[in-house]
């Protein structure tokens, strides 16, 4: 379902991108050229703060794991929420050092640089998780519910099984959206590509395929290899062929884990342990680094491209109490007051410290941003713009739609009440601005195109 929204959506970036010349601001600059700008502000804002919480979310996910490294070495700085929140800002500010260090030379080289760094980790940590599943785990291994590669236990897995604050498949999808929300990243650094009409197309859809290969392959290996709950207690080992009173997968495979799964305390298992990759793993630590890569890469990238969104909308003027932002610094006009709302606003929210809380609150924005920028693309078409001629040969007016509807209909499966919100708040503009009569003047235009020059309606 990710996948499906976010591969319209970039179908619909291809096709703005390949519209015109596209310049420094990204998914706004593109949105505000296509319907207008009292349109692409609502969407500017929103989606600025929506890669400001997404910079939030990763970086508290960067905490996270830190704490956890930490409290396995028996050190606690205060408690296991303050800590996450003291490691959260102190990352943060070093990511915000990291983007303004651009500032004095080629905006990309040192995010460039950093961004290869963490790919180079995430590839090896990528390594030691697939052969760490092929190596016949040992005593240790299966404690925790790891038993290699086994149908019973794939099959098992299929099918859900719902436990306390998981609630549903909706509150569930809510969490996990945001790992498919990272698809406007190169649209977002427009004005830092050489090409971007051949860049966003390409580059945007080929890191969809990847990371859907990515996500799909650790999903289906990890749901093959490990059970659901397992007490972790090396004593649980059943001895003798006796099953009478055994509950669970794991009483074929020669483990009891009864006792923990009837009082639901088992801490191991694909349904209790975050650690469950790192467990899996032929190298533990390689795991921990790659997860450090993976939120270290994404938090620094919403945390370049949220500031140029922001920018850019500010320097339209659309808004006047945010035009402050607009000024520019060093020879590549960087955004630096913009920087620094952006890592507030993302400090406000590390402070929170539930990265489950901030993963939902991200999906509505997201949705938002993506049915929006789907339906201008359809806008665009139906109305037939004279302005409107992309040159993407996959684009389509009617998936366009197909995204904006199923991207609302997500939004409103989610939170109703915040997807209930976000509309109003981006409607409000259709009813206050000059945008809805600008649009129906260029509607009624174009559809005078068809009519015969006569000497009664020449006017």
């Amino acid at each position: 379902m990710s996948v499906t929204v976010t591969s319209v959506t970039a179908l619909s970036i291809s096709a703005i991108a390949t519209n015109g010349r596209v310049v420094s601001g990204g998914a706004y600059f593109m949105i505000s050229r296509t319907l207008g700008p009292e349109i692409g502000g609502p969407i500017g804002v929103v989606f600025s703060f929506a890669n400001a919480l997404a910079c939030a979310l990763n970086t508290v996910g960067f905490a996270e794991v830190v704490r956890d490294l930490m409290l396995e070495f028996n050190v606690v700085m205060i408690d296991s929420v303050n800590d996450v929140r003291i490691v959260g800002v102190i990352t943060v500010t070093i990511l915000l050092l990291i983007s303004l260090a651009g500032m004095e030379w080629e905006s990309k080289v040192s995010t460039f640089k950093a961004q290869i760094l963490f790919f180079l980790v995430l590839l090896i940590s990528f390594a030691d998780y697939f052969v760490g599943t092929v190596i016949p785990p040992d005593t240790e291994k299966q404690a925790v519910g790891i038993f290699g590669y086994r149908g019973d236990i794939f099959v098992e897995n299929l099918t859900p099984n719902w436990r306390g604050s998981q609630g549903s498949f909706f509150q569930m999808f809510a969490i996990f959206f945001p790992a498919a929300i990272g698809i406007l990243s190169g649209a977002n650094i427009s004005g830092d590509l050489k090409d971007p009409a051949t860049a966003i197309p390409k580059g945007t859809l080929m890191a969809i395929f990847w990371t859907t290969l990515s996500y799909l392959g650790i999903t289906v290996t990890v749901g093959a290899c490990v059970v659901r709950d397992a007490s972790g207690n090396k004593s649980d080992i059943l001895t003798g062929n006796s099953t009478d009173g055994c509950v669970g997968l794991g009483c074929n495979l020669g483990w009891n884990f009864t006792d923990c799964i009837q009082s639901q305390s088992c801490q191991y298992g694909l349904a209790n342990s975050v650690k469950v990759l790192g467990q899996v793993s032929g190298f533990y630590y390689l795991i921990t680094a790659g997860v450090f890569a993976a939120s270290l890469s994404s938090a620094l990238g919403f945390l370049v491209s949220a500031p140029k969104v922001f920018q850019c909308l500010c320097k339209d003027k659309i808004y006047p109490y945010i035009i402050f932002f607009a000024k520019g610094y060093g020879k590549n006009n960087e955004p630096l007051r913009a920087y620094i709302l952006c890592y507030l606003i993302a400090v406000a929210f590390i402070l929170i410290a539930e990265l489950n809380t901030i993963a939902a609150l991200i999906s509505n924005f997201f949705l938002c941003s993506y049915s929006l920028i789907n339906f201008s693309c359809f806008h665009a078409s139906i109305t037939n713009s004279p302005g409107w001629r992309p040159s993407f040969h996959y684009y389509s007016k009617w998936t366009a739609l197909f995204g904006a509807v199923i991207s609302v209909v997500l939004m409103f499966l989610f939170t109703w009440w915040a997807a209930l919100i976000t509309l109003l708040y981006h409607l409000l503009p259709l009813w206050i601005f000059q945008a809805g009569t600008y649009n129906m003047a260029l509607s009624y235009s174009v559809s005078l195109t068809g009519v015969e020059d006569h000497v009664k309606n020449f006017r």
